[in-house]
């Protein structure tokens, strides 16, 4: 009886390993498989230009500088019950906020903001913070502010800032797969952003030989900031998806 009972248990243990085993083979079978995503930013256009080193003109506009303040960035991933759970971008070295340079001296640049290892699957969209640059010394120019433009105005030196804080949206095309290393490009098109702002409305209201266009109606211009203000959504744009 003694055997029957020591060989019976054998056999329990055995077939207790084989099954935490199989379950382990089973668990590292499932496990999530990952893709390294990097995500940049640049200014763009829908005006032809013989490349990105290019000026930026817009009617009596030159564009010189562009800079954004941003910080929780995330990816929106979709998972088969339909919910959805954020991949926060990891910027090492760069803290809470940061600020992205898009142009400097005329030049357009591809800034990259980071990159990260996101889970393989369909994406939603992606999101991130407007925020004030108040992390910078206070006499930086961007100090402050959450979007700065500088551009010469019809031959006068100007300065278009915002400082508003905001969560920006933007939804990826149906279907959007992360599936292998990739790079997604965040862009502003500087042409939706200054539509329709007629050069004649922006004014050196204290004719101290620079135009401000700020939220605080700055040299006279408000209606301009207003229009800057009222662009900025239509005007930023994921590759291959669109603001929602």
């Amino acid at each position: 009886m003694y055997q029957k009972t020591t060989f019976r248990n054998l056999l329990l243990a055995i077939s207790t390993s084989a099954l935490l085993v199989s379950c382990n083979q089973t668990e590292e079978s499932q496990e999530v498989q990952e893709s390294e995503v990097t995500l940049s930013a640049k200014v763009s256009t829908n005006i032809p230009s013989e490349g990105d080193d290019g000026s930026l003109v817009f009617r009596n506009v030159t564009v010189t500088d562009v800079n954004i303040s941003v910080k929780d960035v995330k990816m929106i991933l979709k998972i088969a019950d339909s919910k959805t759970f954020p991949i926060t971008l990891i910027t090492p070295n760069k803290g809470p906020k940061f600020v992205v340079p898009l142009v400097t001296d005329e030049h357009i640049l591809l800034s990259r903001m980071g990159s990260f290892l996101a889970p393989n699957g369909f994406y939603t969209h992606m999101s991130f913070d407007l925020t004030k640059a108040d992390h910078l010394p206070e006499d930086s120019e961007m100090y402050g502010k959450s979007v700065l433009i500088k551009a010469d105005w019809k031959g006068i030196p100007s300065m278009m800032y915002l400082d508003i804080e905001e969560n920006i949206n933007i939804k990826f095309n149906p279907g959007t797969e992360v599936n292998g290393t990739q790079e997604l490009v965040l862009e502003l098109y500087m042409d939706k952003l200054l539509m329709g702002i007629d050069p004649g409305l922006v004014q050196d209201g204290d004719g101290d030989g620079m135009i401000i266009v700020g939220p605080h109606n700055e040299d006279g211009n408000e209606a301009v900031y207003n229009m800057i203000e009222a662009h900025l959504e239509e005007a930023l744009r994921l590759k291959n998806g669109e603001f929602k």
